[in-house]
Formats: C-alpha cells, sequence, structure tokens
C-alpha cells in the first residue's frame, strides 16, 4: 500500500513509523515548514532512510499517486475542506485525524455534502478518526448496548496538552490570566468541540435523534508553578493550564449524553484517563487511567485503514463502518 503522509509533525511521524512496521510503502510527505523541504522522510522522523522526500508543494506529491493520504494537520471543517478537496480531485483516499470530521453532518452539513458527492464522484473515500474513535464513541456504544434502558451517558475524558505541542498549548490558553481566559471564552467565535462531535457520532451509531447541542466551558487553573514541556516554559501558579469543555447533547428519545472533556498541562502524577457511566437499567461504568493518548489516536488510524479501503466510496463516518479491531496489515 502506497502512503502519502500529509503533515509530518509529531503524530504524523508516529502514524508513519507504525505504517512502516505494517509494511506499507511511504512514497512522500507533504510538510508546511521550508526547513523539511527535499529531506529524506525517515530520516526526518528518526527510523532511517526510506527513499522518499518531503515536499512543501501538496500537488507534487499527490503526482506520486498513492493509495491512501494520512492527514495530522487540522482539527476543523474550515482548515480541512480545502486540503481534503485537493486530494479527492487527485483521486486518493483520505483518512485523517480531524476531530470534527469524525461525524460532521450536525456541524458542517453543506461542506460534508461536498465531500460526499465529491469523493464518490472520483471512487475514493474519506474518513476521520482518532482516539475518540475508539474511547469515546465505540466503546461507550457496546457499553449501552448493555443496558435495557438508559436515562442518560455521562463521560469525562483527559489529555495532556503536552503530547501534542505548541499549537495546541495555545489553542488551550496555556499560560493565560483567567481574567484573559474569560474575557476570550465570552467573546470567542469557536468551532464546535471534540466533544460535541464525539457526542453526535455516539448517537448515530446507536439510534438517536440528536435535538439540542450546547456547551460550556471552564478553566484549568494552575495551584502551583508547572512545567509545559509543549511551550517550553514555566507556568506561575494562577495561571491557566487548559481548560474543560462540558457538552450536552439531547435526544428525541430522552436520553442524554454529557461529555465533560479537559485538556490541561499536567502534573508529574496525572495521566490520561477515560470515564463513563451509563445510568438506567442496569447503570453501568467504565474507567480506562493512564492511557497514552497519542498512541492510541495513531494506532487506530493504522487499524481504520484497512476498513477505509473495503468500504463504498464517499465520506465515511464511524458509524457506518465494522467495528473497530486490531489489524495485521496495513492495508
Amino acid at each position: 500500500m502506497r502512503v502519502l503522509m500529509y503533515g509530518i509533525g509529531s503524530v504524523g511521524s508516529t502514524i508513519t513509523r507504525m505504517l512502516v512496521e505494517r509494511g506499507a510503502s511511504i512514497v512522500g510527505a507533504v510538510a508546511q515548514t521550508e526547513a523539511k523541504n527535499g529531506k529524506d522522510v525517515g530520516e526526518l522522523i528518526g527510523i532511517g532512510r526510506l527513499g522518499s522526500r518531503v515536499y512543501t508543494d501538496p500537488d507534487e506529491a499527490l503526482a506520486l499517486k498513492p493509495d491512501v493520504v494520512v492527514m495530522s494537520i487540522a482539527s476543523y471543517m474550515e482548515d480541512m475542506l480545502e486540503p481534503i478537496r485537493r486530494c479527492v480531485t487527485a483521486g486518493c483516499n483520505v483518512i485523517s485525524l480531524s476531530e470534527e470530521l469524525l461525524y460532521s453532518w450536525n456541524t458542517s452539513p453543506g461542506e460534508t455534502a461536498q465531500i460526499d458527492a465529491l469523493a464518490k464522484e472520483h471512487g475514493v473515500r474519506v474518513l476521520c478518526t482518532g482516539h475518540q474513535d475508539g474511547y469515546w464513541v465505540s466503546l461507550v456504544s457496546v457499553l449501552m448496548g448493555t443496558c435495557f434502558s438508559i436515562e442518560e451517558v455521562l463521560g469525562k475524558c483527559s489529555w495532556n496538552v503536552d503530547d501534542f505541542g505548541a499549537e495546541l498549548a495555545h489553542d488551550q490558553r496555556v499560560g493565560s490570566t483567567a481574567e484573559d481566559f474569560a474575557a476570550w471564552n465570552a467573546t470567542a467565535e469557536r468551532p464546535p468541540t471534540f466533544g460535541r462531535t464525539s457526542l453526535h457520532a455516539l448517537a448515530a451509531m446507536t439510534g438517536l435523534d440528536v435535538v439540542e447541542s450546547t456547551t460550556s466551558t471552564r478553566p484549568e487553573i494552575a495551584q502551583a508553578p508547572i512545567y509545559c514541556k509543549a511551550l517550553d516554559e514555566k507556568i506561575p501558579a494562577g495561571k491557566v493550564i487548559g481548560f474543560t469543555d462540558i457538552d450536552e447533547v439531547t435526544t428525541r428519545q430522552g436520553i442524554m449524553l454529557r461529555l465533560e472533556m479537559t485538556g490541561k498541562v499536567y502534573g508529574d502524577s496525572e495521566s490520561d484517563s477515560n470515564t463513563w457511566e451509563v445510568r438506567g437499567e442496569p447503570t453501568v461504568r467504565i474507567h480506562s487511567a493512564a492511557l497514552a493518548t497519542h498512541f492510541t489516536t495513531c494506532g487506530t488510524l493504522v487499524n481504520r485503514i484497512p476498513q477505509l479501503l473495503d468500504a463504498e466510496p464517499g465520506y465515511l463516518s464511524i458509524d457506518r463502518l465494522p467495528a473497530l479491531r486490531f489489524q495485521a496489515a496495513a492495508g
């Protein structure tokens, strides 16, 4: 299987290493940084020479005619639409880590319909996946499937800002004052949260009809000075180290879905975790601690690729795919 990496930062580098170990051929990579242009992909990410190079011109890279383009460049539709169009028009399948596109029929219906139509026209597939695929949707839908009746589904999840680099640390307002955060939160025109699109995917997976979605946000404040690796600076006590989004989705069936998702800089004793409780008959609970979210994100994408290639052309949301499972080969 011939793969083009579209984005070769921390996450893209990990996926590249995984794909090489699964037997895929990395034909090249697209990077925004001119300093990476022309470098060998393998040497750039520290796994040894692969004989394929980094490009800054996406069209030049797409001329290599990869079977699959792996995108790790952005979270939201507004940043993803044009790169996806470019790849699909070139006749390439796309699998991405864009959180909104996990299930974007509710948040960006017009753009999602455009991608779906264009992918069908060119006979290719577009799918977005990641940590939330397994831990915020697939596992929860199975847990819900053990209940006879459900009143509400409650989730609390946490991830470490330092695992995802400086850009995401800035997005999480790390280092700002509480006053600056309050002013930003009151006026910011934010795209849909990662939690909202995940709950929409969960609703689709379990046959629930979304009636209303709401989001509130609270800052996470440093109780003592804490070092932020992503920004390479110490954040003083009293300043923001991230925030928690609280998403609630009401459904026509009367079941409420709620997810509190915290992204912040961790102290030494903290680790990623997911806790879900389904309240009904019976009430059931699952807790996953000490998760390596960076690696579950990458591993989930790699394991979804064979299902991507087996699916009918178009935009694919995960409710249309078989259950997530381990795949011994890349394609």
